[in-house]
């Protein structure tokens, strides 16, 4: 077995322990579970119910985002709390299950007019949890969200280590801190909201004909809305899989989902520094995402994963928000 796996399995293990005795207190046999996509958490679902359990011990995340639920308007279509707990050292949420698929796993199957139709369903479900007043949702939240800095020298210091691996050129990380800088000075001026934090078609339910749900907060922050916006951006601007060439069909609906997104983001982007702060989010996401996947095997291919294409394209301009940014004028 290679060195680790026993640790993983052990892990497993423990998980899948912890939901059977939450299954068994509420009359259902684990024997029916079918397990759920999900990086943060081990999520299980069966007899109508969803047992996520925390991959790690001694957090706090699933009992906070239990307590937020009970603040999110009803628009949000977060499922309701059934039980909460720990076990083991591992907390536990139970939710009623939502008879529906992870957008994210049906999203290749859509086709485009039905893809744009989740995309504008899912951020009116966002825009429902910025309205959340903040002094309520304050107590409830992190005090951080781990895929963005907290000072201008630790967003910086990110980019710094990318820069020292030979990732990223001197040219590069020049232009990137530069924008950081006009980011972090638009900050003060920015008015915060409830942001959901991880803003995929992972965290959103599909039922076949709309979105149905957001889900997963645990990575919950205040901060500007332009956090949020960012990923509803990137789900229509990010880069293609790098390798591929899309097809004229691909390409036109691509550009109307692109169209679609930049109606939905124009409200929010109406100055310089609506932008700044836009960018300033991308580039800490990337940088976060990029050195997460550089600690793993097979770094040699960084060149073709998208956090690195977006950070590069994002250093010589407005990368792949260029169309965005020149749609608004």
């Amino acid at each position: 077995m290679p060195p680790g796996a026993r640790g993983t399995a052990d892990r497993a293990d423990a998980l899948a322990s912890v939901a059977a005795e939450v299954f068994r207190r509420h009359g259902v046999d684990f024997v029916q579970a079918r397990r759920a996509a999900g990086w943060t958490n081990a999520t299980w679902l069966a007899g109508g119910l969803a047992v996520r359990v925390a991959r790690v011990p001694g957090t706090d995340d699933l009992s906070r985002e239990a307590r937020l639920a009970a603040v999110l308007p009803r628009e949000v279509g977060y499922p309701s709390v059934v039980d909460t707990g720990t076990t083991g050292g591992y907390e536990w949420v139970v939710t009623e299950e939502i008879a529906a698929s992870s957008l994210d796993d049906v999203w290749a199957d859509l086709d485009w007019d039905r893809r744009i139709t989740a995309t504008r369903q899912l951020w009116a479900r966002a825009r429902a949890v910025h309205r959340v007043a903040p002094d309520a949702a304050r107590p409830l939240v992190r005090k951080r969200n781990p895929f963005y800095a907290t000072t201008p020298d630790e967003a910086k210091a990110g980019l710094r280590r990318l820069h020292t691996a030979d990732v990223l050129t001197g040219r590069e990380f020049a232009r990137l801190a530069r924008a950081l800088d006009q980011h972090w000075a638009a900050l003060p001026g920015a008015v915060p909201v409830l942001n959901h934090g991880d803003l995929s078609p992972v965290n959103a339910l599909w039922d076949g004909t709309r979105v149905v749900s957001l889900l997963d907060f645990e990575f919950a922050v205040l901060a500007p809305v332009h956090l949020d916006l960012n990923e509803l951006v990137k789900l229509a601007f990010a880069p293609p899989e790098h390798g591929t060439v899309p097809t004229e069909e691909e390409t036109a609906g691509r550009r109307r989902l692109q169209a679609a997104v930049t109606e939905l983001a124009r409200p929010l982007l109406r100055t310089a520094s609506d932008i700044d702060l836009l960018i300033g989010h991308s580039i800490q996401l990337e940088t976060w995402g990029l050195e997460r996947e550089l600690s793993k095997p097979g770094r040699e291919a960084y060149r073709t994963w998208e956090p690195y294409r977006m950070l590069v394209a994002l250093a010589d301009g407005g990368g792949c928000y260029a169309p965005l940014l020149d749609a608004l004028g």
